[in-house]
């Protein structure tokens, strides 16, 4: 009996419909945007798609929080605060090296690209949990079938009898 049970891998669970910036945004439009798509990171991506830094709210608060009390022109885009060492999941990592990658980098989202640097989109803890809520139901189905008694006649049951004995 086939189980079924295969890791799913990156590709087949990120999010392909990703909200990016550019560099040359403003902190107030990248916050407008967050809000606008109740998105807590999102990816930087040049004029090529190429993924060139990282945008957390984290980023945002620190860089809104200053604006208010200081100088706005301090950092007049979001390059100047976004997190330009990015942490990528590769597309074929399965679930449980993904769920490793989270807990070492300690991130909660990553952004996913192909061997040229292009976004492919977006994997967050949130789309892993999903896989293994489905993973562990699959699970769980398989073995309510395997537990569920062979059904048989009395000339079945006779031969597997007879085929003991020998």
């Amino acid at each position: 009996m086939d189980r079924g049970l295969e890791a799913p891998k990156v590709k087949d669970i990120l999010t392909k419909d990703v909200v990016v910036f550019s560099p040359n945004y403003s902190p107030l439009e990248a916050v407008m945007g967050f809000n606008k798509h109740r998105i807590s990171s999102a990816p930087i991506v040049n004029e090529n798609q190429e993924v060139v830094g990282f945008l957390s709210e984290n980023d945002l608060i620190k860089c809104i929080g200053s604006c208010l009390f200081f100088d706005e022109k301090r950092n007049p885009n979001i390059e100047t605060i976004m997190t330009k060492e990015v942490s990528f999941a590769d597309p074929e990592w399965d679930i449980f090296v993904l769920e490793n990658f989270f807990v070492e980098n300690h991130i909660r989202t990553a952004p996913v690209v192909d061997k040229d640097g292009h976004l492919l989109g977006i994997i967050s803890r949130r789309d892993a949990l999903h896989a293994l809520e489905k993973i562990m139901k699959d699970r769980d189905e398989y073995k309510k079938e395997i537990k569920t008694p062979v059904e048989m006649n009395m000339s079945e049951r006779i031969k597997v009898i007879l085929n003991a004995v020998d």
